[in-house]
């Protein structure tokens, strides 16, 4: 480890206030002489500890290492190249003229919406997209077909949807906590109070020429973006 970066810790633990016991702890380190090998360049912070500190402390991942890039003459990647993001997955179920859609209970994201869900780590997009059909719904999708992303920032980076449409699937039809799953026909759709930007999401869904929802933020109002 560069001492650099061992500076930009003990920079950290000074701005939070603490002693190098109490960073310790807060690490989940047995001793604060571990800490102090770290800040003088000794020993190394291994990965999920970065991670930790990066959670803890509301940090981005470039203040930590800008400065060890340059102390070892590399080339800094820009942010405008890297940057967080957060993966999910949506699909639009088909059953002739009727959508499958999730009557959400939770007050962050409430109305009718579509199933789906997070991405966890090494997993394909389309593996994921069938376990949480799956989880949320009983019901076992197949040849699932990607028909357009969503996306909109976050903090440090953006939430990327991948969204999905079959019309292939087996199983019977169960609900989870997330909500009520409901077959509803396209003609009612109007009838029924979906979440905010449904209307736009089914448009790109549905088209053969848009592929990208996109929330673009000015002056903090959301404005959507199709093409």
């Amino acid at each position: 480890m560069s001492n650099k970066l061992g500076e930009k810790i003990k920079e950290i633990r000074l701005e939070q206030g603490m002693s190098q016991e109490e960073f310790a702890k807060e690490l989940g380190y047995t001793s604060k002489s571990t800490v102090n090998k770290i800040e003088k360049g000794v020993n190394d912070m291994s990965y999920d500890k970065l991670q930790l500190l990066i959670q803890k402390f509301d940090l981005e991942l470039n203040e930590l290492f800008d400065n060890l890039a340059k102390d070892m003459g590399a080339k800094v990647i820009s942010e405008d190249r890297t940057e967080r993001v957060e993966l999910t997955v949506l699909c639009l179920v088909e059953d002739g003229n009727k959508i499958l859609l999730q009557n959400r209970i939770k007050k962050d994201w409430n109305g009718y919406t579509l199933p789906g869900g997070h991405v966890v780590k090494d997993e394909s997009f389309v593996d994921a997209v069938i376990r949480e059909i799956k989880e949320e719904t009983g019901l076992d999708i197949k040849n699932p077909v990607l028909v357009g992303v969503k996306q909109f920032p976050i903090k440090y980076g953006r939430y990327v949807v991948f969204l999905y449409k079959t019309n292939e699937f087996e199983g019977e039809l169960q609900s989870s906590n997330e909500g009520k799953m409901e077959w509803i026909e396209y003609k009612d759709i109007s009838k029924i109070k979906t979440v905010d930007d449904f209307e736009e999401l089914l448009k790109v869904m549905n088209s053969n020429e848009l592929s990208e929802f996109q929330y673009v933020v000015k002056d903090d109002i959301w404005n959507v973006v199709l093409k």
